[in-house]
């Protein structure tokens, strides 16, 4: 993040697989010993390193990558789509990482790994005219260990540029979380964090927006005391922070090629109206949620184009991160409830109380929490989970296994008895139809020829295949009769929607849809076995449902099902309530809480009734 060059540096050495693939220069030493970048080192290293080999007439360098896989990074007199040989030999290495010599029918491949730190970190693949022996063996392998010298040196200086760049990354987010926490209001420690982000990192212009009602507010300018919050220029400001915000991430202007691409709309507009070189802006996430935005500009020099460094954008991420918890808690303590009247309420309470408020305010609370819920009386209700059922409720089934052709009926809408819901396939059936009538034919002229020759065997068996051809078309023509669905009842269709599944298979008794009459209404309520004993038919309650929350369901309760389901890690029992007075709106299906009334009793009791049931049973169980 202090690197802004209007260049964008190509790979290094130890960037592996990202390093491009270079043909071998025209001068290896100049290219070796200065470099345009870490491909042309490299190909200049092969080229001197391959030329010093007796007999070395190809070579290929594989280097590990960011990803931990190997990749070509340097060819040698050898064409891009013509070393699958060389993978095959340093995929070889990589399961035993030791020299090899693989004889072919006019050369030999040689194969070196480069060690660094215990890991294999590339393979040096080699083509040579002869195979070598003995001494020569000897001479290419100390020729070999002193030439991977200086890709092992070119990878350790790699770790040791990292190492430094992360030790950099962390002095300048120790430096900026310093000048953001020395000041204790938000105001102060934004501006100062805003003013001393030029300074460590070479931006120009650092802005800081907090989240406020779902929009961006710019809070601080740098190298500004004091800014109209309402003039053209912070509006671009807060434009550019909230494309950040919606797509809840870094946007980087101009975009860096092969980065991915983001909306970037009001941070051209803002640079258009600064005359800005680049801008990066990153969210500020407390908890993964967006809290703010950190925006950094860069001016432009002259008519160059401005580049933002690789890596930028990972470090301003990092930085975010870390400041977001921090303004976050400076930005709360600054609003009226949460921030300064609670500070308030702090100094008026030690003027009262003394030095040491929160003691006499705890006592205080305590005796309330526990003296006023004893003597305060509330009524005593049972509280469990609601469901709207209708009072009649019919269930429209496949009569047949066939193929879903339409569905004109879905969720929701009012239906006669004997509308049609749904229609089968009838395309198989009609084939079966189509069968069935052949095989009547069959049967029919099998039967005629053997009363015409007389044969009375053959004649029985004719008039059984008769028989049979008849019955099958009878129960086919049954069965085409039943592939319309129809409303059972007339009502609101409450469960099926088959839109989405025109041509899928269904079976016999699958249930399509399902109806309940409007005329009626009741609920089912999931009653704990902890509560049981304080229901009885009669009772009357109110519910209040997730969809109407502003109109309570008054009840009564019909019936208690003598059997329990377990639900939510305990045996709950089913209650019928019948709604006496049914609000509008009201549909099968919502769901929310039911409160039966069951007597009066203290605040306390009703709040730890189920506590003191549970306990008892505990104590029930281990007492002797």
């Amino acid at each position: 993040m202090q690197d802004q060059g209007k260049t964008q540096d190509r790979a290094q050495p130890d960037d592996g697989i990202q390093t491009p693939v270079v043909a071998a220069p025209a001068d290896p030493w100049r290219a070796f010993l200065d470099p345009s970048d870490g491909a042309a080192y490299l190909a200049g290293w092969l080229a001197i390193a391959a030329d010093r080999i007796a007999g070395a007439e190809g070579g290929v360098l594989f280097l590990r990558g960011d990803g931990g896989r190997l990749g070509v990074a340097a060819l040698w007199q050898v064409a891009e789509d013509q070393t699958d040989a060389y993978v095959t030999l340093a995929e070889a290495l990589l399961r035993k990482p030791e020299p090899l010599l693989q004889r072919r029918e006019d050369h030999t491949l040689l194969g070196y790994p480069i060690d660094s730190g215990g890991i294999v970190q590339g393979i040096l693949v080699l083509s040579l005219t002869k195979h070598p022996d003995g001494a020569a063996m000897r001479a290419l392998m100390r020729e070999l260990h002193w030439s991977c010298g200086w890709i092992e040196a070119r990878l350790m200086q790699g770790q040791a540029t990292l190492g430094r760049k992360q030790a950099s990354s962390a002095q300048l987010l120790t430096d900026l979380l310093a000048a953001c926490d020395a000041h204790a209001r938000f105001d102060g420690a934004a501006l100062a964090l805003v003013n001393a982000i030029p300074d460590l990192t070479g931006f120009d212009i650092a802005a800081i927006g907090m989240l406020r009602r779902g929009r961006v507010r710019l809070e601080a300018l740098s190298r500004v005391a004091a800014f109209d919050k309402r003039t053209e220029a912070v509006a671009a400001y807060e434009a550019a922070m909230d494309e950040a915000v919606a797509q809840a991430g870094c946007v980087v202007w101009p975009t860096r090629e092969g980065a991915r691409q983001m909306i970037d709309v009001a941070h051209r507009a803002l640079a258009r109206d600064l005359g800005a070189g680049a801008l990066i802006s990153a969210p500020l996430l407390v908890r993964g949620q967006a809290v703010g935005v950190l925006l950094l500009e860069r001016r432009r020099e002259g008519d160059e184009a401005v580049a933002l460094a690789e890596g930028t954008q990972d470090e301003l991420r990092l930085v975010a991160a870390a400041l977001a918890p921090l303004l976050k808690a400076k930005y709360d303590e600054r609003r009226l409830v949460s921030g300064r009247l609670r500070d308030w309420a702090g100094r008026g309470l030690s003027a009262v109380l003394g030095r040491r408020p929160a003691l006499a305010l705890g006592a205080i609370g305590v005796v309330l929490a526990l003296g006023l819920p004893m003597l305060i009386q509330t009524d005593l209700r049972v509280r469990a989970d609601a469901t709207v059922e209708g009072a009649e409720q019919q269930a429209a089934v496949a009569p047949v296994d066939g193929f879903l052709a339409e569905a004109p009926a879905r969720a929701g809408q009012q239906v006669r008895a004997g509308d049609l819901l749904a229609r089968l396939d009838s395309s198989d059936l009609e084939l079966e139809a189509a069968a069935a009538t052949a095989r009547i034919g069959e049967a029919r002229q099998a039967l005629r020829e053997a009363l015409a020759e007389g044969d009375r065997a053959a004649a029985a068996v004719a008039n059984a295949d008769l028989s049979e051809a008849l019955a099958a078309a009878d129960l086919t023509a049954a069965r085409l009769a039943r592939l319309s669905i129809t409303a059972p009842i007339a009502g609101l269709i409450v469960s099926g929607d088959l839109s989405q599944r025109i041509g899928a298979p269904v079976s016999r008794g699958d249930t399509l849809f399902e109806v309940a009459r409007q005329d009626g209404w009741r609920l089912r309520i999931d009653v704990s076995e902890y509560d049981l004993g304080l229901v009885q038919s009669g009772q009357v309650g109110r519910a209040v449902l997730a969809g109407l929350p502003d109109d309570p369901v008054p009840f009564s309760v019909q019936s208690i099902a003598a059997v329990s389901d377990p639900g939510e890690g305990e045996n709950r029992f089913r209650i019928e309530a019948l709604v006496t007075d049914p609000p509008a709106g009201l549909r099968p299906g919502l769901q929310g809480v039911a409160k039966i009334e069951a007597g009066s009793t203290s605040l306390a009791h009703a709040w730890l009734r189920g506590s003191l049931v549970r306990a008892k049973l505990l104590l029930w169980r281990w007492v002797p």
